[in-house]
């Protein structure tokens, strides 16, 4: 059996297997040696066409995108070849910038600790041992690069901690006023900034339960389903209740959602045909010499994907789970799995729908809500991405944010206006955590039309004689020119996504609405490097003709982009949005300014947005769903207490 036929729907992710028989072809076919690496080994996604045309039993060419790094020239090649070995595509991709990869880093630290001047520094700051003693972390240079050094050339730099233990937290003790810059191609430090020695903070941040005790301590909470998941899994599809999607992933973007279907009385409805958080940026908000490069894409720059956890060890589900496994390649081409590096389950989500009569008849249905859900670790924190499925049709994503503050430390009592201050002598500096999630929806077919709807007051007159009444006015997004749109409290703005082919019962074309929670606007200016290179931050709301080069927010390779990339530049070829197959992007972020409880691991943070059919279906789905079984107090070890359960 060939590789290509390893795999039960087109949208499955890349087996191992699938893996290994593309990279060793792409290495035969296109001369690839120790001098290229891997940055990125992806399934080339079928178009819509094909997956919508696919049978069980059909014969499919599967196909890989590989990104590939020639560390003699940093080049950056891509490529598309199929598991059976054969080449669609090889194309060098001018100007531009490959991720940092996980080799590259490695190597740019050992060349840091290793380097004369930094070991002097910090010899100076009272570290005589390097390799053990200093936490090191390469970050993308996120500000303006030195002018010496910015001739094109891919760099990193190397902020700093001390680790006086191999437990301690490093994130405790930053090491203040010595970077070095690093060449990622030749693999040599290229600059070194030594600036003025500042004493070390030395107040712990211990957090392992070995040291700090964990003494409040509840009874013991069991979530028991006698009877087993109420989902099936089948390979990567999964029907919950009246759903149907098929989970997937991807090294860069982490965890996707294909193929969205909800059974509307015996008719299997497309919602959703690819849903994705696309792009993850951190702008950090202060000035200081350790801080101020500090503006990452975690998804386009480092691969999100890459750090996936393996959850086997522990998990913050309850009850029956199944995980799903992934495989991926790192830069050298070598094949690994993440086990449980996705977590499935239910969750009680409350109440769903209750209402009590004037008679005292009660009605009332407890909510359940399947989860999908995956972590990420990159440095110092921690990010889950959760996709929820509601009985009443809505679906919901959530990104849930943990971790370690990024520290600064200087002499106590210097002034870090834009820092909150943890310890005598630690800062947390303040930044913001912008996401974009890429939805291509299919609202009961592909041709959509999005739709803003504000709702407004008329002033006190004929038309609003007590005050009182608003209306709501509809703005269709007609063409990309005037597609990028911002939130609006005053006006309670909201934007849905509609099919103008199927009416509902009512006469109006069938929809679904996004709704956000917590969200704000940058802070960065847009004339900075960062804010040129993350364009799509300044808008809450993008739409664009639906094309498969269009996959990310920022452009494909935002690493010292000159900026302008993405989404702001796809806008400008001015396509028709209606009527047709669209792309909804929605931005939200977080502005994180670090309180004291936040460390030494910050609780969790969330935010994300729903998806709420609006006008979709003939009444609530919730309608259908069946009452929960009173507990029994007799059948629960109280013999004393009437038996409410007819047994």
């Amino acid at each position: 059996m060939s590789a290509s036929t390893l795999f039960e729907h087109p949208l499955d992710p890349l087996s191992a297997s699938e893996l290994e028989a593309a990279i060793s072809a792409a290495r035969s076919v296109w001369n690839l040696d120790h001098r290229h690496l891997f940055a990125m080994v992806q399934l080339e996604e079928p178009t819509k066409a094909e997956v919508l045309a696919w049978k069980p039993g059909d014969n499919f060419e599967r196909a890989v995108r590989i990104t590939v790094l020639d560390r003699a020239t940093a080049a950056v090649h891509e490529g598309v070849i199929t598991t059976d070995g054969i080449a669609r595509s090889w194309k060098v991709i001018d100007g531009a910038k490959s991720p940092v990869l996980s080799t590259e880093s490695e190597a740019a630290m050992a060349a840091a600790k290793a380097d004369s001047r930094v070991i002097d520094a910090l010899a100076k700051r009272g570290i005589t041992d390097p390799q053990s003693q200093v936490h090191m972390e390469t970050w993308p240079i996120g500000a303006q690069i030195p002018e010496y050094l910015n001739d094109g050339r891919r760099l990193v730099w190397t902020p700093m901690w001390f680790k006086p233990t191999p437990e301690a937290n490093m994130y405790a003790h930053p090491i203040n006023n010595v970077y070095a810059i690093v060449d990622l191609q030749t693999e040599q430090v290229v600059g070194i900034e030594d600036g003025d020695v500042t004493a070390i903070p030395m107040t712990s941040g211990d957090y392992r339960l070995s040291q700090t005790g964990g003494s409040v301590a509840l009874k013991e909470l069991q979530i028991i389903q006698k009877d087993g998941a109420s989902f099936d899994v089948e390979g990567w599809r999964i029907q919950f209740e009246r759903w149907s999607l098929r989970v997937g992933w991807d090294q860069r973007e982490g965890l996707v959602i294909h193929d969205v279907r909800f059974n509307d009385n015996g008719d299997e409805r497309r919602i959703a045909h690819r849903l994705s958080i696309a792009e993850l940026v951190i702008p950090y908000g202060d000035p200081s010499q350790g801080t101020y490069r500090k503006n990452a894409f975690d998804t386009g720059e480092y691969g999100l994907g890459n750090y996936t956890n393996s959850l086997t060890l522990g998990c913050d589900c309850l009850g029956e789970i199944v995980y799903l496994d992934v495989a991926l390649a790192n830069p050298e081409g070598e094949v690994r799995t993440i086990k449980n590096a996705i977590c499935m389950h239910e969750e009680d989500f409350g109440i769903l729908w209750k209402h009590v009569d004037i008679d005292g008849h009660v009605e009332v249905r407890r909510g359940r809500r399947f989860v999908v859900s995956s972590i990420v670790t990159i440095n110092n924190y921690e990010y889950g991405y959760y996709w929820y499925f509601y009985q009443d049709g809505v679906i919901e994503f959530e990104a849930k944010l943990t971790g370690i503050l990024l520290t600064l430390s200087d002499e106590p009592g210097v002034d870090h206006p834009s820092a909150t201050q943890l310890e005598e002598g630690l800062w947390a500096p303040y930044h913001q955590h912008t996401f974009c999630a890429r939805l291509d929806l299919d609202i009961d077919g592909t041709n959509n039309t999005v739709i803003e709807v504000d709702s407004i007051a008329k002033p006190m007159g004929p038309e609003n004689p007590h005050g009182g009444a608003y209306i709501t006015t509809q703005d269709v997004i007609k063409s990309e020119s005037n597609a990028a749109r911002l939130l609006n409290l005053a006006k309670a703005r909201y934007w849905k996504i509609t099919n103008p082919n199927k009416k509902n019962h009512v006469g109006n074309p069938v929809a679904y609405k996004i709704l956000g929670n917590v969200n704000c606007l940058p802070l960065a200016s847009p004339d900075s490097v960062i804010g040129k290179r993350a364009g799509f931050m300044y808008n809450h709301l993008w739409v664009t003709q639906n094309t498969t080069e269009e996959r990310y927010p920022a452009g494909d390779y935002p690493f010292q982009h000159e900026g302008g990339d993405g989404l702001p530049r796809w806008v400008q070829q001015d396509r028709s949005l209606e009527n047709t197959d669209v792309v909804m992007w929605y931005v939200f972020g977080l502005n994180h300014i670090p309180r004291i409880e936040d460390w030494p691991v910050m609780p969790v943070e969330r935010l994300g947005f729903s998806l709420k059919p609006v006008g979709f279906f003939r009444r609530s789905p919730a309608m259908d769903v069946a009452p929960s079984m009173a507990a029994c107090l007799r059948c629960n070890g109280h013999p004393d207490e009437p038996c409410t359960c007819n047994h």
